[in-house]
C-alpha cells in the first residue's frame, strides 16, 4: 500500500508542471531521507525486513516457508513436479524397453536375429566354458569352425575368407585390480579374415570371447556377441557389395582369464599389423541395449562413424568416464588393443540386468531376440561403414582429439569434440563472472545488499547439499549397524523412498528456513508453502525407514523371472606350509568362503549355522596375501572371509612345484628358477623378506609389478597339452637374514572336470538357500621359503 501511495504522489507531482519541479526537488530528497530513516534494518541475508526492495522480490516469487505471496498453491506445485518426474521416468523407461522398430527380419542382406539365436543356443548348450577345459578348447572351437566353414561355402565370389586357429603363449603385466602379471600357454583363438578377392592392406577388427567364467553358461558374457559376429560374417560374406578393406573376426578363448587371448592375438598374430580400428563386444549384464561406453583413445572419427552408421544408437561419454576412472573393478579387451596394440576402437556392452551377470542364470532364454537384432543391426552397419571408409587407411591423420557423445532417448546421438565442450564451459563461466562482476561493480545505491544476498544464497545452497548428504549417510550407517544393509538391492524404490525422500526433505527444509533467494530456482519458490510437502516426504521416509528396520525388504530374490542372487565363492582346499629347510610346518584343510557383498554371511548363517563368526578366517601374517589361494588379487576388496574345516582334497591331477636351480649372479643377486605343472589355472605369489628385493623376473616385460599390499601376484593359465611352466625370479639380497630372502606360494585351481568337485562341497552347496549363487571349486595351496 505504501508503494502505491508513493507512486500516486509522484504522478501528481509530475502534473504540476515544469516550473515547480526545481522547487520540489529538495522536498523529494528530504522525503527520501525520512523514508530511509523509517525503514527497519535488514538482516544479513536481505530478508526478514519490510523494505520496499525486499517486498518487491517476495511478491515476484511467492513465500518461502508459508508466507503470503503470489506463488502457486502447494498442492498444484507438488503435483506439477511429480507429474514432470513421472513423465521423465516413463520416457526413459520407454526408450530402454524399445529395442528395435518392428519390421521384417531375415531379408537378404540384413541381419537375421533368428539365425544368431540358433548359434547362441548351440554354444550355451555346451555349458560352462573355462579356458583349458575340453568344453572350451575342443567342443566350442569345433562348433565355431563348422559354422564358419558353412558360411564360407555360401559366400559371394567377391569375397575371400581365411581361417586360422592360433595357440599363443605369452606374458604381460597390467595395472588392473591393483596390478599383477599374467602368463598364458597354448590358449586358443579362432580368427577369420573376410577381405576383397584381391586382398586388402588394412582391416577393422571385431572381437568377442567364447569362454565363460566357471559355473556359468555365459550366454550374455559373451556367447551372444560371438553369435552376432557369426551372423554378421554370414551377411557380409554373402553381400554383393564389395569391401574396400578386410574385416577380421576374432573369437577369442581366454578373455575371462584377464584378457589373455586378446593379448596373444594383438602381439603375435601376423594379421594384427593390418588392423587400424576395432569394435569390442562385451557384457556387463544380460540382454537389453548394447551401450557404447568406451571409445578412442582420441580418434574422434570413430565416434562419428558410429553416429553415422548405427541404426539404433545408444552411447554415453559419462559411462566412459566412470568406467575408465577405475571405480568399477572390471575391464575388457579394449584395454589390450589400446595399450598393447596402440589401436583405437569402440567398446560396446549389454548392460541390462547385471544382477545375474556371471551366474548360472546367464542363459540364452533371458536374452530377447529384439536385443540380438538391434546389436546385430548396429554392428553390421558400423563394420560395413568402416570396411568401406576412406578414413580407415589413414586413421592416424584423424587421431587427435576426444569426443563428447550421448544419445537422446535412443533416437539419435549428439557428438562434438571435447574442445568444443571446453569452449562452451569456459563461455558459461565467463558469462557468470561478467554478470556477477557487473552486479558487484554497480553503484552501491543500486546494489546495496547484492553481495550479501549472493553470498548468503550460495552459502545456504551449499549447506542444504551438505546437510542432505550427512542425513543420507547417517541413515545408511544406522541401517548397516542394525544389519539391514542392501535392503534396496531387490527393491529399487526403497532407495528412492528412504534416501531420496530424506535428501529432498532436508534441502527443502534448509531453504524454507532461509526463506527465499531469487538467485536459485527451486521447487519451494514456486509454491506459497512447503509444509505439506515436507510432511509428506518425511512421512514416506519414516515409514520406509521403519519397514527397513523391521526387515520387510529382503535384499535377494530367487524369483524365476527376475532373480537377484547373492554371490558366494566356496573353495575346498588343502594348504601346506614349508619352512626354510623344506620341512612341513603346517597343513590344514577346509572350505574357504567369500561373500561378494557388504552383508557377508549374516543372511546365510540361519540356513547354514556352521558358517558363523567363530570360523572367521585369520590372516597368516608371514605369507603373501594372508596365506589363502586368491584366484585374482582382490584381497583388498574383501575384508571378511570364513574357513570351515573339512577333509583334505586329493585331485587326480595334482599340482607339482619345485626349485630347478639356485644361482648367484655376477651382480650379487640370487636367481631362483622354478617349474610348475598342474591344472589350467594357477596363481603364484611372492613376498620378499626384510633386506631383500625382487629385481627382475622372466615374466611380463621383466620388471616385477607389485599388487596392493606389496606382494607379487602372477595369474597363470593354459589350454590343452601345455608343457611345464618354467620361470625364474631374481632376488637382490641386501642383508643376509636367518629367515631366508623370499617366500613363494602356488595355488592350483580346478575349475573343470571331475577334480573340480568334492562330496563336502556338494553337501555344503545343498544347504545354501535358493536365493544364493555359490560358485565352488577345489584348490590346493603350497608355500615355500628360500
Amino acid at each position: 500500500m505504501e508503494w502505491g501511495s508513493e507512486s500516486a504522489a509522484a504522478v501528481r507531482r509530475h502534473r504540476v508542471g515544469a516550473e515547480r519541479r526545481d522547487d520540489a526537488q529538495p522536498g523529494r530528497e528530504a522525503a527520501a531521507r525520512e523514508a530511509a530513516a523509517r525503514e527497519p534494518p535488514r538482516d544479513t541475508c536481505g530478508g526478514g525486513g519490510g523494505g520496499g526492495a525486499r517486498t518487491r522480490k517476495r511478491s515476484a516469487g511467492g513465500g518461502g516457508g508459508g508466507g503470503a505471496g503470489t506463488g502457486l498453491p502447494e498442492a498444484r506445485a507438488a503435483l506439477g513436479l511429480a507429474l514432470y518426474l513421472l513423465a521423465l521416468r516413463a520416457l526413459v523407461q520407454l526408450s530402454l524397453q524399445q529395442l528395435v522398430l518392428r519390421g521384417a527380419t531375415g531379408r537378404p542382406g540384413e541381419f537375421d536375429a533368428r539365425q544368431a539365436r540358433d548359434y547362441l543356443e548351440h554354444i550355451t548348450s555346451i555349458g560352462p566354458r573355462t579356458t583349458g577345459s575340453p568344453e572350451n578348447e575342443i567342443v566350442t572351437v569345433r562348433y565355431l569352425l563348422e559354422q564358419i566353414k558353412l558360411i564360407e561355402v555360401q559366400s559371394n565370389s567377391l569375397h575371400r575368407i581365411s581361417v586360422d586357429v592360433q595357440r599363443p603363449t605369452g606374458s604381460f603385466s597390467i595395472d588392473f585390480l591393483g596390478g599383477f602379471t599374467s602368463y598364458y600357454d597354448n590358449i586358443t583363438n579362432v580368427v577369420v579374415k573376410l577381405e576383397p578377392r584381391d586382398g586388402a592392406q588394412h582391416a577393422v577388427l571385431a572381437n568377442c570371447h567364447f569362454d565363460s567364467v566357471a559355473n556359468s553358461p555365459g550366454a550374455s558374457d559373451d556367447a551372444v556377441s560371438c553369435s552376432v559376429m557369426l551372423e554378421v560374417l554370414r551377411v557380409l560374406s554373402t553381400s554383393s557389395e564389395a569391401l574396400h578393406h578386410a574385416v577380421i573376426f576374432l573369437f577369442n578363448g581366454a578373455e575371462e582369464n584377464v584378457l589373455q587371448a586378446s593379448h596373444g592375438f594383438i602381439t603375435q598374430h601376423p594379421w594384427a599389423s593390418l588392423i587400424r580400428a576395432f569394435i569390442n563386444l562385451e557384457a556387463a549384464g544380460v540382454g537389453g541395449k548394447e551401450l557404447v561406453f568406451q571409445t578412442g583413445p582420441e580418434n574422434p572419427w570413430l565416434v562419428q562413424a558410429y553416429v553415422s552408421a548405427a541404426k539404433h544408437p545408444f552411447a554415453s561419454v559419462v559411462a566412459q568416464e566412470v568406467f575408465q576412472s577405475g571405480i568399477i573393478p572390471s575391464d575388457t579387451d579394449f584395454r589390450i588393443y589400446r595399450d598393447f596394440g596402440n589401436i583405437p576402437g569402440i567398446d560396446l556392452a549389454f548392460i541390462e540386468n547385471g544382477y545375474i551377470y556371471h551366474t548360472k542364470y546367464d542363459t540364452a532364454d533371458r536374452i530377447l531376440t529384439d536385443s540380438i537384432q538391434r546389436a546385430g543391426d548396429n554392428i553390421l552397419a558400423v563394420l560395413k561403414y568402416l570396411a568401406t571408409s576412406d578414413m580407415l587407411p589413414s586413421s592416424s591423420k584423424y587421431r587427435h582429439g576426444n569426443m563428447v557423445f550421448f544419445d537422446v532417448l535412443g533416437l539419435f546421438v549428439i557428438a562434438y569434440p571435447s574442445r568444443v565442450g571446453s569452449i562452451i564451459n569456459y563461455m558459461v563461466v565467463m558469462a557468470v563472472v561478467l554478470y556477477l562482476g557487473k552486479k558487484f561493480l554497480q553503484p552501491k545505491r543500486q546494489t546495496e545488499n547484492y553481495p550479501k544476498d549472493f553470498l548468503c544464497a550460495l552459502g545456504i545452497t551449499l549447506i542444504s547439499w551438505f546437510t542432505s548428504l550427512v542425513t543420507v549417510l547417517i541413515l545408511a550407517v544406522f541401517v548397516s549397524l542394525i544389519g539391514q544393509s542392501l535392503s534396496w538391492y531387490n527393491h529399487f524404490y526403497v532407495s528412492v523412498c528412504l534416501y531420496g525422500m530424506a535428501a529432498v526433505a532436508k534441502i527443502i527444509l534448509i531453504h524454507s528456513l532461509a526463506k527465499k533467494f531469487y538467485y536459485v530456482i527451486n521447487f519451494i519458490y514456486l509454491a506459497k508453502s512447503t509444509k505439506k510437502t515436507m510432511l509428506t516426504l518425511t512421512a514416506v521416509c519414516m515409514v520406509t525407514f521403519l519397514l527397513v528396520c523391521s526387515g520387510a525388504f529382503f535384499p535377494y530374490s530367487s524369483h524365476p523371472a527376475s532373480p537377484k542372487p547373492k554371490r558366494v565363492f566356496l573353495q575346498h582346499m588343502t594348504r601346506t606350509f614349508h619352512d626354510l629347510d623344506g620341512n612341513v610346518i603346517k597343513r590344514d584343510s577346509g572350505i574357504w568362503i567369500n561373500g561378494f557383498d557388504y552383508t557377508g554371511m549374516s543372511h546365510i548363517t540361519p540356513h547354514v549355522p556352521e558358517i558363523n563368526d567363530t570360523i572367521r578366517a585369520h590372516c597368516e601374517e608371514d605369507a603373501p596375501l594372508c596365506g589363502f589361494p586368491w584366484y585374482l588379487p582382490v584381497h583388498f576388496l574383501i575384508r571378511k572371509n570364513w574357513y570351515l574345516p573339512a577333509p583334505e582334497v586329493s585331485p587326480g591331477d595334482p599340482a607339482h612345484f619345485r626349485l630347478v636351480s639356485k644361482e648367484q649372479t655376477p651382480w650379487d643377486s640370487v636367481k631362483l628358477t622354478f617349474e610348475a605343472t598342474g591344472p589350467s589355472h594357477m596363481s603364484f605369489y611372492v613376498r620378499t623378506h626384510k633386506g631383500s628385493t625382487l629385481s627382475q623376473w622372466s615374466l611380463g616385460n621383466g620388471t616385477p609389478v607389485t599388487s596392493k599390499g606389496g606382494d607379487y601376484f602372477v595369474f597363470y593359465s593354459h589350454g590343452l597339452q601345455a608343457s611345464a611352466w618354467q620361470f625364474w625370479i631374481e632376488v637382490q639380497v641386501l642383508e643376509e637374514r636367518p629367515e631366508g630372502m623370499v617366500t613363494v606360494a602356488i595355488a592350483a585351481h580346478y575349475l573343470s572336470g571331475k577334480d573340480k568337485k568334492s562330496s563336502q562341497l556338494d553337501a555344503l552347496k545343498e544347504k545354501f538357500p535358493d536365493w544364493t549363487f555359490p560358485s565352488a571349486w577345489v584348490c590346493t595351496y603350497k608355500l615355500f621359503v628360500f
